[in-house]
């Protein structure tokens, strides 16, 4: 009697943790639908926090099929904290929060013990296969992208209604060049620095930065860099600090048009814009690695 309802009590647990696990794969899904189309990094990421969810349906009993469940669940977790990490994103940290309830339950909650079927075993190595699988796309999206310039993922991530707002300001542009003035032009009349941002948790929202019309550097140079990606317009996000103040992070631009690489700083013009001073402007480089004379160049992306 006891076992029957110890039994009982499991699978209730298993269905109430399945269920936590795909409303918040379905809520995550819906908010990134608009993503989807625009960033198979984004699509891979989403498919390690969904994929885990289908460990649930299965009643896996031995602690072996556990065990490769676990070790699954924490290369997933490692994964989502180093792309929160390396892309300056809070979209990847999000899946940590599923897969930590999820370890929960076949770490903790889940005591089970006997045999699992044949079937069982087919269908836990499955998912785990297609789970490595989006393991390794992301990896190479995250610390292996073919042309970062132009990629819509990492900390420059961007949806369809950027890209329409892109193509509206760059209605009566012909050629990159004026691409990109365009977009610049109307960034320094339209946005303006938020003195009040708290940059312990910073991250780029292109939502957020389009809706508030604030925003920091990070903000500024990451909303540059994907209003010109998504003309297919070369450009990088740069960060550094200055070489007297080494705790004083800025990001700034690198964008290629007319044959070369141009410097632009989005930030400082559009405070200096507001005060009627001197702008930075473009500024010519060699190329888009070459050092900078007031800035110590931590990461260009």
């Amino acid at each position: 009697m006891k076992t029957k309802k110890a039994s009982k009590t499991k699978q209730k647990s298993r269905i109430i943790f399945f269920a936590i696990a795909l409303i918040y794969n379905l809520l995550l899904g819906l908010y990134l639908k608009d993503f989807f189309v625009l960033s198979p990094m984004l699509v891979t990421l989403y498919l390690l926090s969904a994929l885990p969810t289908l460990f649930f349906v299965p009643k896996i009993r031995s602690t072996p099929m556990r065990a490769v469940v676990l070790i699954v669940l924490l290369f997933v977790m490692v994964m989502s904290i180093v792309s929160a990490l390396s892309c300056h994103r809070l979209l990847p940290m999000l899946k940590v929060v599923v897969t930590a309830i999820e370890m929960m339950y076949f770490g903790i909650v889940d005591n089970s013990s006997g045999k699992d079927t044949l079937l069982t075993k087919i269908y836990v190595l499955a998912v785990s296969v297609c789970i490595i699988v989006a393991l390794i796309l992301s990896y190479n999206f995250v610390c292996k992208p073919e042309s970062p310039y132009l990629l819509n993922g990492g900390a420059t991530l961007w949806d369809t209604q950027t890209e329409e707002l892109a193509d509206e300001i760059c209605a009566d542009s012909n050629t990159d060049a004026e691409k990109v003035q365009a977009i610049y032009n109307w960034m320094i009349a339209n946005f303006e620095y938020d003195y009040n941002y708290q940059t312990l948790l910073q991250y780029f929202n292109v939502r957020r930065t389009l809706s508030t019309r604030k925003g920091v550097c990070y903000d500024f140079a990451n909303l540059f860099a994907a209003l010109c990606r998504s003309q297919n317009i070369p450009c990088y996000v740069v960060d550094g600090t200055p070489y007297d103040r080494s705790t004083q992070d800025h990001t700034w631009n690198r964008v290629y048009y007319d044959g070369c690489w141009w410097d632009l700083d989005v930030t400082f013009d559009i405070v200096q814009t507001k005060n009627q001073r001197k702008l930075y402007g473009f500024r010519q480089i060699d190329d888009a690695f070459v050092e900078c004379e007031e800035y110590l160049i931590t990461k260009i992306y």
